[in-house]
């Protein structure tokens, strides 16, 4: 082998482990990059989580509180109660006509009327859920983590949301054009989560209970 063939090898031998050097040092550089955003995007989604937990707290304790007290106190409750909230998917009135008898649904327009003569009621609902809907859009495109919220909020949240089942049903007319579209994702997804964990207690509980021996 000539000397400029040698020479020629070793420099493709030093091309070769550079270009591997090179490729390393990109592919640690991309994954410290991902790495670094990844965690960046982690806190922003758990501060937004924080963020939302103590608005939620301040602002629609209150608002949610005073509407339970007005459907328990008018009866709006013995309708909406009629039927369990784990049948609550759609919130529409397809969905709210086979739920609920059309007697049910009239019955709860009556009382509507009776008691909020003056529309407040109405339009608390209607303001808390605009509201509602701005904050669910966090949680449900993910800005937001709904895993650190969800334990601190979930259960006013579902008992609200269902008892505006019919409320929030009666105005979506239209599939294609819903009004409150992430209220009703995350009210999903809670009450799945809420579900599981209700029956894994269950099956827990009922592993851990002594059994009594039969007496022959």
């Amino acid at each position: 082998m000539s000397q400029y063939e040698i020479l020629s090898l070793h420099i493709e031998e030093r091309n070769f482990w550079l270009a591997v050097i090179v490729a390393i040092i990109s592919f640690v550089s991309a994954l410290v990059v991902y790495l670094d955003y990844r965690s960046r995007k982690m806190k922003e989604r758990a501060e937004k989580s924080i963020q939302i937990a103590e608005k939620f707290a301040k602002e629609f304790i209150d608002s949610l509180s005073t509407i339970l007290a007005f459907f328990n106190q008018t009866g709006l409750s013995e309708i909406i109660n009629k039927v369990k909230f784990s049948n609550f998917f759609d919130f529409d009135n397809e969905e709210l006509n086979t739920l609920f008898s059309s007697e049910d649904v009239s019955r709860y327009n009556e009382l509507i009327n009776k008691y909020d003569e003056k529309h407040n009621m109405r339009n608390l609902i209607s303001e808390t859920l605009n509201e509602l809907e701005a904050l669910c859009m966090y949680i449900s495109t993910h800005v937001a983590d709904e895993k650190y919220i969800y334990n601190s909020l979930h259960q006013q949240f579902l008992k609200s949301i269902s008892q505006l089942y019919i409320s929030i049903s009666l105005s979506n007319t239209d599939n294609k054009d819903k009004y409150f579209t992430n209220i009703i994702q995350v009210f999903n997804i809670w009450k799945s989560k809420y579900i599981n964990a209700t029956n894994k207690e269950k099956n827990i509980k009922k592993k851990l209970k002594p059994k009594i021996p039969k007496i022959k």
